[in-house]
């Protein structure tokens, strides 16, 4: 495993990360409370596959696990609550906070804060976490009041690093001018590769950049690749995925398996490879619901890079994919 340092913070996290989104379920909840369908659930999950995912990540040297308190409805917290009892010290954990449900009022925006952290950290079963990322930028009328919470949380032990899931510039440089953001956390994939100014400002700022999305939803994993999916109507993807444009685009990225032709890679590796190749990366979420698939996604460092006639034929596919998608 590489380890690479979040920013300036000292923090090493592993270039392979785990993300918990999937883990949290289509019936989420904290663990022992009454739980109920979630509006942007995963389907897939049991709880005793994604605790033992967790743990076969720790053993791969992964040591980067990321949540939210939506994901879920708290329940992928919880989840990685249970799973890293007693083992705590061994892992950098981030979860997300939406500010946006603050509205315009700073004290609300404040309470907002220290109420979600502080679920958090019941959920994880910790006193603290490394990085509390804002799921969106504030209102600017709370921007100062959210920073100064923040510095009060860090100076009480709960927050280590403050971090921004979105990458607009003059809204970053704002937010920093109140205080700490030491990352960015955005999309990016061979489906939406198109994300130089985020790594430019990255490099500039000396911020960390934790990747989303890499899989897009799964796509990219090649198991839909030329079929209809096989997925529960619940799932958050089902409607996105099962449309007409959506299983016509499948059959066009079918042709992305040039890159597995001589078994050097899956096609889960290939795209975690594409991501790698990235200059300026510092960590890739992957979400896995099973040991076998986080051990298949940490096997994406030991791929052969891609070279650049497999980069050109990939543009051209995904293209096309794009264009179906949108319709054209």
């Amino acid at each position: 495993m590489e380890y690479r340092e979040i920013g300036n913070t000292g923090i090493k996290v592993s270039v392979i990360g785990l993300g918990s989104w999937p883990m949290g379920g289509l019936v989420g909840g904290v663990i022992g409370e009454t739980k109920k369908v979630q509006k942007a659930g995963w389907s897939g999950a049991v709880d005793e596959e994604s605790i033992r995912t967790i743990r076969k990540a720790e053993e791969l040297g992964i040591n980067f696990v990321h949540s939210s308190e939506i994901y879920g409805g708290g329940h992928a917290e919880a989840i990685i609550g249970q799973a890293l009892i007693d083992r705590r010290d061994r892992f950098v954990i981030a979860t997300k906070v939406r500010p946006v449900m603050e509205g315009t009022n700073p004290d609300a925006a404040r309470r907002r804060i220290r109420e979600a952290l502080e679920g958090s950290l019941r959920r994880l079963q910790t006193d603290y976490v490394d990085i509390h990322q804002l799921h969106s930028f504030p209102n600017e009328n709370t921007t100062s009041a959210v920073m100064d919470e923040y510095e009060k949380l860090k100076q009480e032990g709960k927050v280590r690093h403050v971090a921004i899931s979105a990458t607009d510039p003059d809204r970053i440089s704002d937010l920093r001018a109140h205080g700490e953001i030491v990352a960015m956390m955005f999309g990016y994939n061979m489906l939406s590769p198109a994300k130089p100014q985020a790594f430019e400002l990255a490099q500039q700022e000396n911020l960390g950049t934790v990747i989303l999305s890499s899989l897009a939803s799964g796509i990219l994993s090649g198991k839909w690749f030329g079929k209809v999916p096989d997925i529960d109507p619940m799932d958050k993807r089902y409607a996105s995925f099962t449309s007409p444009e959506a299983v016509a685009a499948l059959e066009k990225l079918k042709e992305l398996e040039f890159l597995t032709h001589d078994d050097s890679r899956t096609m889960a590796q290939a795209a975690f490879r594409f991501i790698l190749d990235t200059p300026g990366v510092t960590s890739i979420l992957t979400g896995a619901l099973r040991p076998s698939e986080i051990e298949e996604n940490v096997g994406a460092l030991d791929t052969p890079p891609l070279t650049d006639d497999e980069l050109s034929r990939i543009g051209e596919i995904t293209a096309a994919a794009n264009e179906i998608w949108r319709g054209g």
